[in-house]
């Protein structure tokens, strides 16, 4: 089949049509928003388990989501080579049903009341690993679907679908986990995968461009991705600036705040629900400014700027004395992360080639997803030793001083459009 989506791009300023028309893209986007709902209820459905379920501390919570995102340390790589040579969308369909498959397990297992620590990393290590090989395919085929001067928009759109999860997913967890269990919480995920498959079915994918003569292996194909990834600065620095991002403020906020909501009277890990919502909230907003303003200028400024907030944000969280005073912060967490992602993806993938991209795309997840589950292990263990909100506030400074630094030293990272 051959792609139906125009390849042109459009001035700065001009009205960008929405990527909502494009048929594949619409189909890919309606899917991921029950998609991103498992994800985001993922992680705190196994927070509840490990914390309220098990009970156990902050250590072991991020045990087991290290779990959860080490098969992408092993996975994401490969998945970004086969999303540059295989069916992405046979791809989609058979790593969505392998964690459909997953969650029903882990159902069975909650409610079977045998659930170990062991037996919740196993569950984990299998969601990650499904996760790990479908989402760098998810990520490639979003400039696959629409056209050059639709990219950021598109992202956009993408980022309200994941922070209208990060919205809906705690949320909805938490309420089923309240009147069904946690055995209920794990099949109301497995059910929304299930049913997100429909879209994907129907999906048109534009195959890929012919390569002449034989294909590098996996391994020279990913050389290949971080030879372009390195030798470019402005990508090697967005990249730099992300990895630094997913091993200090992103577990900190996603994974390590759940267990500090539990150190407030009265409250347990549950009570992180309406933060992440709010969180979501703040995400959404923005994501829709970016949107609306489709090709703005200098959306390098924009993402440090983004970052320094956020980072700004997450050490005033460790530094709360009182649940509610979480809220506030956590909606300014949101609006500068809206930015953060949006533009981060974007750059990246505006300045990546059509054939790298899925490769360039397993990079960027194994950026994303597989260090934070490493940071939130070793923030785990530094908590247990030093506090929770001692090491929110720490990750924080390191992470807004690093930034600054760059700001000031990398105009030309500020200019990058």
């Amino acid at each position: 089949m051959t792609s139906t989506v125009p390849k042109d791009s459009l001035p700065d300023g001009a009205k960008v049509p929405s990527p909502l028309k494009e048929p594949g893209f619409r189909r890919l986007w309606l899917n991921s928003i029950g998609y991103f709902i498992v994800a985001n209820a993922q992680r705190f459905v196994f927070g509840l388990w490990v914390l309220d379920e098990l009970g156990r501390g902050e250590r072991e919570q991020g045990f087991v989501i290290f779990a959860l995102g080490m098969p992408a340390l092993f996975l994401v790589l490969q998945a970004g080579a086969w999303a540059d040579r295989l069916n992405r969308k046979h791809i989609v369909i058979v790593t969505q049903l392998g964690a459909a498959v997953v969650m029903t397990g882990a159902a069975l297992l909650a409610s079977s009341g045998r659930a170990t620590l062991s037996w919740v990393f196993v569950v984990a290590l299998l969601a990650g690993a499904t996760a790990a090989i479908g989402q760098p395919v998810r990520s490639a085929l979003i400039p696959a679907l629409v056209n050059q001067s639709q990219l950021f928009s598109a992202i956009a759109l993408n980022a309200l679908a994941m922070t209208a999860s990060m919205i809906l997913g705690p949320l909805l967890a938490k309420l089923i986990d309240d009147q069904f269990g946690i055995d209920g919480a794990f099949w109301f995920q497995a059910i929304l995968m299930f049913s997100g498959l429909l879209f994907i079915f129907g999906m048109t994918v534009p195959e890929h461009e012919k390569i002449d003569g034989e294909q590098p292996r996996v391994v020279k194909a990913t050389f290949e991705a971080l030879q372009h990834v390195v030798g470019d600065q402005s990508l090697r620095i967005l990249f730099g600036l992300l990895v630094l991002s997913s091993i200090t403020i992103n577990p900190a906020i996603m994974i390590t705040l759940q267990a500090y909501v539990k150190e407030f009277p009265g409250r347990d890990s549950g009570d992180a629900a309406p933060v992440f919502a709010v969180m979501g909230l703040g995400i959404a907003i923005s994501s829709v400014v970016v949107m609306r303003k489709g090709n703005m200028k200098h959306k390098g400024a924009v993402f440090q700027r983004a970052m320094m907030v956020g980072s700004t944000a997450a050490f005033l969280m460790g530094r709360t004395t009182s649940y509610l005073q979480l809220v506030p912060l956590a909606l300014l967490m949101g609006l500068a992360g809206g930015f953060f992602i949006n533009m981060n993806q974007g750059l990246i993938q505006s300045n990546t080639p059509k054939e790298l991209m899925g490769r360039v795309m397993g990079l960027y997840t194994l950026a994303m997803a597989g260090l934070m589950p490493i940071g939130a292990m070793v923030l785990g263990y530094a908590a247990s030793k030093i506090g929770i909100g001692n090491t929110i506030s720490g990750v924080a400074v390191v992470s807004f001083t690093v930034v600054v630094l760059t700001y000031i030293s990398k105009a030309e990272l500020r200019k990058l459009a």
